[in-house]
């Protein structure tokens, strides 16, 4: 790696961002430091990474900083970080934290990029949106980007989407387990054992997945191709609709968008 990265937060959003760059490039470029002893101390035992009982000596240590904490407490993690931060880059993933909100709390001169990733970057199948409001040098933004780009997918978007980001992406992977989790106890309701039903339902989800990704078709119409009239999956697609499956996740969307305003308001 280009730069030695910091992790500020060692948290479950860390954890999957360490746990995925360690995998693909090792370990010897990172470093976090957390005010909770025992998550470092798992964190370094579990990736082999450097671990600082202070904000002062990772900051020291790192050329890019990477904001990994939970919204509530971010006011107070940046005050404790101020007086370290001059001149460094800094990265944050804290969900709906606006870029004006960030740069209002940080010294002059600190260069900020906003990141909406996802979890399934542990299995380096994550997806990122990187915002376009952002002062990094070019080579700082190259880095970052190939960060990522190594734990997934990326995409590069102006600061009024990362709401609606938020709400499909970042939040996007709690609603494909839920889906795994019914799809699999239904087909433990029709005889299946649960670990079968298990597996079923989520190669099912990765491969429907990976034909969108991998091809320029619709969904509905790779959905059509699926569906022979009168058949087992029309009868399932119609019993999906007449349970409103597609106003809800349009609601779940909604919902996580609005709060992910709310987080940065």
């Amino acid at each position: 790696m280009a730069f030695k990265l910091g992790f500020i937060g060692a948290g479950n959003m860390g954890r999957a961002i360490i746990g995925g760059i360690a995998v693909k490039d090792g370990a010897a470029s990172l470093a976090a430091y957390d005010v909770n002893p025992a998550a470092l101390e798992a964190i370094k035992k579990d990736f082999g990474i450097l671990g600082f009982s202070g904000a002062e000596e990772l900051c020291a240590w790192a050329d890019i900083l990477l904001l990994a904490v939970k919204p509530q407490v971010v006011s107070s993690a940046l005050a404790a970080l101020k007086p370290f931060l001059a001149g460094k880059a800094l990265v944050s993933i804290v969900a709906g934290l606006s870029v004006a909100r960030l740069r209002e709390q940080l010294p002059e001169g600190v260069r900020v990029l906003r990141v909406m990733p996802n979890t399934p970057v542990m299995v380096l199948q994550g997806m990122s949106a990187l915002c376009d409001d952002s002062d990094l040098f070019f080579e700082e933004r190259r880095f970052v980007n190939e960060v990522f780009e190594g734990v997934g997918r990326v995409a590069w978007l102006p600061e009024r989407l990362m709401d609606a980001v938020t709400g499909v992406s970042g939040s996007g992977p709690a609603y494909a387990y839920l889906f795994i989790e019914a799809m699999a106890e239904a087909g433990v309701r029709e005889g299946l054992p649960f670990a079968l039903a298990k597996e079923l339902a989520a190669q099912t989800l990765l491969g429907a997945a990976q034909m969108v990704l991998s091809s320029e078709t619709h969904p509905a119409q790779l959905r059509a191709f699926v569906t022979s009239p009168a058949g087992t999956t029309a009868e399932g697609v119609a019993a999906l609709e007449k349970g409103g499956v597609r106003a809800a996740v349009g609601e779940a969307v909604r919902a996580a968008a609005k709060r992910s305003a709310e987080l940065g308001s």
